[in-house]
């Protein structure tokens, strides 16, 4: 039996969808949106009226899910502003000289030391190295992305912005639900 990715990765956009989380494709083996930008804006179907970004053509509809994902192996982006997500992105340090600097991890472990908070329970996607960890983002005020203001390799992701879904494959790893 062989192992074809567009189902793997329809199968992946369709279970973002039902838990409600608005997706995106993402480009084959990519983070970054297969969708076209402004400088490419046909002005036609969903651009007809002016160019959307991918945010704003982010979907639940399984009709449209079928459609993108059945064609080709896009990997799956959420859109976590129009998801209600705040997503925060732990990284780990890259390049030789950083083996002794602190992981994204470890520096948000003590952040929740300072606050007098636990390590969270929350639903958790490891990373091609990191992880990111999914909460449910509050009314008001609305959340934007944040790099690095928090604590080093601590990065956040919500209006704005888009996470690699779990199911879609980076230089060879499976972005995985660990909790």
């Amino acid at each position: 039996m062989t192992h074809d990715p567009r189902s793997a990765l329809l199968s992946a956009a369709l279970q973002a969808a039902a838990r409600g989380w608005s997706v995106i494709p993402l480009r084959p083996g990519g983070k970054m949106p297969a969708l076209h930008g402004e400088d490419a804006c046909p002005f036609a179907g969903e651009c007809a009226e002016g160019h959307l970004k991918p945010e704003q053509r982010a979907t639940t509809d399984p009709d449209r899910i079928h459609a993108a994902w059945g064609a080709h192996p896009f990997n799956v982006g959420i859109a976590t502003g129009p998801s209600g997500l705040v997503v925060v992105d732990l990284d780990t340090p890259k390049g030789k000289s950083s083996s002794d600097a602190p992981s994204g991890a470890t520096n948000f472990a003590a952040l929740c030391e300072r606050a007098g908070q636990s390590w969270p329970t929350t639903y958790t996607v490891r990373t091609r190295g990191g992880q990111h960890l999914y909460f449910t983002a509050p009314p008001s005020p609305r959340l934007a992305n944040s790099a690095g203001s928090l604590a080093p390799l601590v990065d956040t992701r919500a209006w704005g912005g888009h996470v690699v879904a779990p199911g879609s494959i980076i230089s060879g790893a499976t972005y995985e639900v660990t909790h």
